[in-house]
């Protein structure tokens, strides 16, 4: 009695967790079953289950409709198509991680179903993977699908058959009959099947794919960039300038006018501002030609003019843009940018201070400017290497003086100073790359971890990078197929392909690696 009384009351524990995932006993139709007539699918299972985002996670090719209804009673499930099934037509379904126990989650694994509703099951299969322009990470839950019209537009239209990429970015349309097809993918946000050309993802091929055997090696390269087509969207006037506002970045124009007028990007490209000092009865004509990364144009005439609105005077600044190295040439480039026109640019202002009283001028050649971006750019030439011992208190310098640049509303710009710091031999590493490929054009960067660009070369099957800080790095090659030296996106809609980026790997399966002092890593073989 006394041990009894001592005991403690504890819950049952239920027994062993269940890791069993359901399994189907009995479906209908049945699986590769033909002449199939029915209206509902019905599927048995071996215990109590529960669905899982039915919509997104149990896939239908050729799709019977978005509204086809998913039912669970206790262990069937039964699933009604929003249209009628077609006829002679071959169903494919994939349901994922969509059914699972009703207790422990566990989905079924591998359960597919085909069909037909004719006397054939077609059998061909599509199958690859996919990759993500600029980045190493593998993209997963990504849209794959076919169409075979050529006057299929995947930002306007919803494909037939289609399925989505799984944590490995691998992707399978099955049960396909003989053909030719197109393949696209896309990140499918808002649901709806079609492209948004404006913030997803999107992968195409140009060329058809002609299917009389299983095709597998079909490797699609996503891109993030805004597709829409290219719009003047807002005009506005005040008293000296009108802003012209785009729905998207600008990147090159073409302008005439009927009267002489400075414009230039606002902070960004999807801005342009004109300049003016018009009295309120004059007016400019302006032609507008505009073209955005991928070729999309726009051409548009309109007037500016002068309004009462004033706009908040601003005080003449200059940023840094990017601050380049070339630590092999003893050569620094520096770009800045400023926020009004300029007026002038004062180059005795402009100088390599090397100490207190030696100067290295910035040749007039040697300054860069862009009025549209309004962007300036320095380039300093071969610097000496100070041979000096003593403490210098005046290091290696770019100096741009107070009053170097003059605005159109004069003011003038303050004075800045840029240390120049070069790499030492001793302090930095080596990068060698050996390149095997068929490509005529490609480019080989060197990125930081973050993906920032150390330093590049174009078409070089051998080289190495020296003078390189101590840091994580990663290799990227781009295939420059017009050989302009720069990554092309491609456009959908004149049937171009983007340039594919490829990162490399180490059997280790790491994308990046380390540089040290006195370290040289390589040479690497790279084949592509």
């Amino acid at each position: 009695m006394l041990l009894a009384a001592c005991a403690s009351v504890t819950s049952p524990t239920g027994g062993p967790k269940d890791d069993t995932p359901p399994e189907l006993i009995h479906s209908t139709p049945a699986n590769n079953q033909k002449n199939f007539q029915g209206r509902s699918i019905e599927l048995t299972f071996t215990e109590l289950i529960k669905l899982k985002d039915a919509k997104e996670e149990i896939l239908i090719t050729p799709s019977p409709g978005k509204d086809t209804k998913f039912t669970v009673k206790k262990n069937k499930l039964i699933i009604e198509p929003q249209n009628d099934w077609e006829s002679n037509t071959t169903y494919s379904i994939s349901f994922r991680d969509g059914v699972q126990d009703l207790n422990e989650g566990n989905p079924a694994e591998n359960l597919r179903l085909a069909f037909s509703t004719g006397p054939v099951i077609d059998s061909l299969s599509i199958s690859g993977y996919l990759t993500e322009t600029f980045s190493e990470k593998i993209p997963e839950k990504i849209t794959v699908a076919l169409y075979q019209q050529d006057t299929f537009n995947i930002f306007k239209h919803t494909p037939t058959y289609f399925t989505k990429s799984n944590k490995e970015g691998s992707f399978l349309i099955p049960n396909l009959k003989s053909g030719s097809y197109y393949i696209y993918a896309f990140d499918d946000k808002n649901r709806n099947l079609k492209v948004d050309s404006k913030t997803e993802k999107f992968a195409f091929k140009t060329e058809p794919i002609l299917i009389t055997q299983n095709e597998d090696s079909v490797t699609l390269n996503l891109i993030s960039i805004d597709a829409r087509p290219l719009q003047l969207t807002a005009l506005r006037h005040t008293e000296k300038t009108s802003r012209i506002r785009f729905n998207k970045g600008v990147d090159s124009l073409r302008i005439t006018t009927t009267k002489a007028v400075s414009y230039f990007f606002g902070d960004t490209p999807s801005e342009l501002i004109f300049q003016h000092n018009l009295s309120k009865a004059d007016s400019i004509k302006v032609n507008l030609f505009a073209i955005d990364s991928i070729g999309q144009k726009a051409d548009s005439t309109f007037f500016i003019k002068s309004s009462e609105t004033k706009y908040p005077a601003e005080l003449f600044t200059i940023k840094e843009v990017s601050a380049i190295y070339n630590n092999s040439k003893r050569s620094y480039t520096h770009k800045i940018t400023y926020n009004k026109p300029l007026l002038a640019i004062i180059p005795d202002s402009i100088y390599i201070r090397k100490d207190s009283s030696t100067r290295q001028p910035i040749l007039p050649e040697n300054i860069t400017i862009d009025t549209l971006r309004h962007t300036l750019q320095f380039q300093t030439g071969t610097i000496a290497a100070d041979t000096s011992k003593s403490n210098n208190k005046f290091p290696l310098s770019l100096v741009i003086a107070k009053g170097a640049l003059i605005s159109t509303e004069q003011d003038s710009s303050k004075r800045i100073v840029k240390e120049i710091k070069f790499e030492k031999e001793e302090d930095t590493g080596l990068v060698s790359i050996k390149i095997n490929t068929t490509q005529k054009f490609f480019i080989i960067q060197l990125l930081t971890a973050d993906d920032k660009i150390y330093d590049q070369v174009l078409n070089q099957k051998e080289h190495t990078f020296k003078l390189v800080r101590p840091n994580e790095y990663k290799i990227r090659i781009i295939i420059d197929r017009n050989g302009n030296g720069k990554w092309d996106a491609g456009n959908f809609l004149t049937r171009n392909e983007p340039e594919k980026s490829i990162y490399y790997k180490s059997e280790e399966g790491k994308f990046t690696f380390p540089i040290r002092a006195n370290w040289e890593y390589g040479p690497l073989t790279l084949k592509f």
